[in-house]
């Protein structure tokens, strides 16, 4: 059912389920439309990084993901002439930190999660959290205006049409986006730089690799990568992009590169994708904004889309609320591209570059967490877990809420957490610093 809302988000794939939550969390009716009638059962991506679990543990998704993770892998991609061979393999670091790693820095760790099982929670904890929900419904027009955006849409099963209006509109509706086109922003950067097929199956891989549990294996011409608990699988190949993939071919495929002649195989689904590295050259078109693929694609090099995706509508979701509920002002939001355009653009480098999924943690780590206030354990809660959905002042002693126009929540940390954090320190709800305002003479 449709509703007017102050926020209408296009687009059902990780970008628009955060920029949602975000805005419902912060108590901001939100009405989001998606074209297709379910989501996807195809997992596009398989991991959540080390800055998207600290997200989904923010909105208490952490052990509902967990649950649908794969555990116990080494964060290192494995190269070997065959999955049989895996003992004989070499582990490549790929930018993601291993758990101990992690520990250092973060109350959570990265998961090995197929994005087919991360959308649908999503979408479950957004339908809870008082989130309108239209599938099966597609844009055809947008019209812009100084106070608001009218988006017309028709219902895909009924042809029914219809105009929703709202304050502000989330376009995440896709790398071809519909509203991108509509809108008349272009991408920039090479394109068709990678294509081919990633097929999904089912095959007892894990007794063949032993204890040699990776993230994903790089075997002969292609990659094989685990996507959820039990034996699912996706492999990645090249095919014929007008003849979809014979499947007796590719279970032949999965066997070489198992190197396990009599494997037994299921092929389920084998979808074909076009990769590129490319920016739209404006993220921002008045009251419309840009988010995920939308705005951005990167090739599938160190498995950054879903996480970049995320991270954008997070941050777009936290950002509208705050204007929209008087905590900031409208210039706020021009900082939605000027603060997530740097890592985008470090991303889409690295993912153009024919080596670029091999890159050592600290630089990548670096990049996915932003600067966001540093992690310390007090009183058996992380600094981030203490974070507010206004502004946080982090302190050693009982000081009173600087004058601010978000609400500020103070909290005390032990001695050792308020030093590891440079106390006094307040803190946006993403993590970020502020200044500290100055107290009136």
């Amino acid at each position: 059912m449709l509703a007017d809302a102050p926020v209408l988000v296009v687009g059902a794939g990780p970008a628009g389920l955060a920029a949602a939550i975000e805005l419902a969390r912060h108590g901001v009716a939100v009405q989001l439309v998606e074209r297709r009638t379910r989501l996807s059962s195809h997992p596009r991506a398989t991991v959540l990084s080390l800055r998207s679990m600290e997200i989904v543990r923010a909105w208490g998704l952490e052990a509902d993901v967990r649950a649908r993770s794969v555990a116990d892998v080494d964060w290192r991609m494995l190269r070997a002439d065959t999955l049989a061979a895996a003992a004989a393999g070499t582990a490549l670091e790929v930018g993601y930190p291993s758990a101990e790693q992690s520990r250092m820095i973060s109350p959570t760790e990265p998961s090995c999660v197929a994005q087919d099982d991360v959308e649908p929670l999503l979408l479950a904890h957004l339908r809870a959290a008082g989130g309108r929900v239209a599938l099966g419904t597609e844009v055809t027009s947008i019209v812009t205006t100084a106070g608001g955006v009218t988006v017309h849409v028709r219902d895909v099963r009924t042809g029914t049409a219809a105009a929703v209006h709202a304050g502000y509109v989330v376009a995440a509706d896709g790398a071809r986006s519909t509203l991108r086109r509509a809108l008349g922003i272009e991408l920039v950067g090479p394109d068709d730089l990678m294509a081919g097929f990633t097929t999904l199956f089912r095959a007892p891989l894990w007794d063949v690799v032993g204890r040699h549990r990776h993230v994903i294996y790089s075997v002969a011409d292609g990659a094989v990568l685990p996507a959820g608990r039990g034996d699912r699988w996706l492999l990645g190949h090249a095919g014929d992009p007008a003849a979809p993939p014979d499947a007796r071919a590719v279970a032949e495929v999965v066997r070489a590169r198992a190197g396990v002649a009599g494997l037994p195989v299921r092929i389920e689904q084998s979808r074909f994708f076009s990769a590129a590295a490319q920016i739209a050259e404006a993220w921002r078109c008045g009251r419309v904004f840009l988010a995920g693929d939308a705005a951005h694609r990167v090739t599938p090099r160190g498995g950054t889309g879903l996480n970049l995706a995320l991270h954008d509508g997070y941050d777009l979701g936290w950002k509208l609320a705050w204007v929209l509920r008087g905590w900031a002002p409208p210039a706020l939001l021009d900082s939605y591209e000027a603060d997530r355009r740097p890592v985008v653009e470090h991303t889409a480098r690295r993912s153009a570059d024919p080596n670029g999924s091999l890159r050592p943690p600290e630089t990548e780590v670096a990049a996915d967490l932003g600067g966001r206030v540093r992690h310390a354990w007090s009183g058996g809660e992380s600094t981030l877990d203490l974070l507010g959905l206004g502004l946080t002042l982090f302190s050693a002693r009982d000081d009173p809420p600087p004058a601010a126009r978000p609400p500020v929540t103070v909290r005390r940390l032990d001695p050792i957490a308020a030093r590891a954090v440079g106390a006094p320190v307040l803190v946006r709800s993403d993590g970020s610093l502020v200044a500290i305002p100055a107290k009136a003479s």
